[in-house]
């Protein structure tokens, strides 16, 4: 049985980084803040699928796609004034940042899906004379010797080793998972293989205290719907689980894994489920797999009646064990998407009860739309998160709610 440890909400910046079960104040009635609405400029716009971070003084860190296509890296500080810290120029230096980690120097670390030599870079955000700058860290140079295009955020290790995902390259240039050193030393960990297990890992792994790594496939396994799998710390793979997609349990797993204490992985996976939804197939599902490899089904999705679809998104948890997260479509009818609305925030409790924090749809957008980035929350259990979308100018929002 693996031991996930349990961390305190005072240590987020390295919980949150680590993607583990993170306790935070239980919400109950709560109150939607829209922080920042990006205007699609020089501020940039179009937040990263990468969960926002924060530092010692509560200011906030994150990416997004532009401006030009590019991206850019900001800060939100505590007072509500947004700075770009850093503008990436595509070619060498990387383009299309997937978010950002922080280290206890305050340095921002991440990777990009494109630019270096075409299978994108990974970074280091850091103060300098001028403002901040990038330090190159790696250049993904593809398959057969390494991976290309990393969606995900990094996972801090120890011994000033970073641990990540690629959805390309590698040996069968079906993705990989790689260590990086801080002094840009890189292993390939291992080289997926669509005809053995799952292939296509968006999201970064998470680190259990035996050493093991966990994460999952978004595609591949028997039924094509994705895998849940564990590289042990002799680089070894196991598939833990493999998914069955509609109607039986749900596809797609995108967000990252979070465990528990007691060794039960969760995660919320895109499609799947019940009937409904894009091209009828569901629309997602949130499940646990125990340390015996036995799957349960938390939630199912539905995309009516308010219920939030298709989460694209990781989760978080609370003391009390109760999950938090995002779906990109549901909550309701919304004028930028009448079928399935703008995307919800919700909670769901240890028994299964679903409530819904906040419906994007409420607003028909104009607070934001299409969450695609999970939560993170601060001391007094506010959650706070990015939607990809909508605000005032169209190009996403940065949000508050207070339980």
């Amino acid at each position: 049985m693996i031991q996930i440890w349990r961390i305190g909400t005072r240590n987020l910046l390295r919980a949150l980084a680590l993607a583990l079960f993170v306790p935070v104040a239980a919400a109950h009635a709560s109150t939607f803040k829209v922080l920042y609405s990006f205007t699609g400029g020089s501020d940039g716009g179009y937040p990263a699928p990468g969960s926002l971070v924060f530092d010692a003084g509560g200011n906030l860190y994150g990416a997004t796609a532009l401006p030009l296509g590019e991206g850019s890296i900001f800060k939100l500080a505590a007072d509500g004034s947004q700075t770009v810290l850093y503008y990436f120029a595509g070619g060498a230096e990387g383009s299309g940042p997937a978010g950002v980690i922080i280290d206890r120097k305050g340095n921002l670390w991440g990777t990009t899906c494109c630019g270096g030599i075409g299978c994108g870079v990974i970074f280091e955000i850091k103060p300098n004379k001028s403002g901040y700058g990038e330090k190159l860290i790696h250049v993904f140079e593809g398959s057969p010797g390494d991976g290309c295009s990393s969606g995900g955020a990094l996972l801090r290790g120890s011994r000033r080793k970073f641990y990540g995902t690629t959805v390309g390259g590698g040996k069968d240039n079906d993705g990989t998972v790689f260590e990086i050193a801080t002094d840009g030393t890189e292993q390939l960990i291992h080289s997926f293989n669509i005809n053995h297990g799952g292939y296509f890992p968006v999201a970064g792994p998470i680190k259990g205290p035996d050493g093991a790594l966990y994460g999952a496939d978004v595609h591949g396994g028997s039924k094509a719907a994705g895998t849940i799998f564990e590289i042990a710390p002799d680089n070894s793979e196991t598939t833990l689980y493999t998914f069955k997609g509609s109607p039986h349990d749900g596809a797609e797993p995108q967000g990252g894994v979070i465990g528990d204490q007691s060794g039960n992985l969760y995660r919320t996976l895109r499609s799947g489920g019940v009937a409904g939804c894009a091209a009828n197939e569901g629309c997602g599902a949130l499940f646990k797999l125990a340390p015996d490899r036995a799957e349960a089904i938390l939630h199912f999705f539905t995309g009516e009646n308010g219920d939030g679809a298709n989460p694209e998104a990781g989760l978080i948890a609370d003391s009390a064990a109760n999950l938090y997260g995002t779906t990109y479509y549901g909550g309701g009818n919304c004028t930028l998407e009448q079928a399935y609305g703008c995307g919800t925030v919700f909670k769901l409790s240890p028994d299964g009860t679903e409530t819904i924090l906040y419906s994007f749809s409420n607003n028909n957008g104009a607070n934001g739309a299409f969450p695609s980035a999970g939560l993170v929350a601060d001391n007094s259990g506010n959650l706070y998160g990015t939607a990809s979308g909508g605000g005032l100018y169209g190009c996403g929002t940065i949000f508050e709610i207070t339980p």
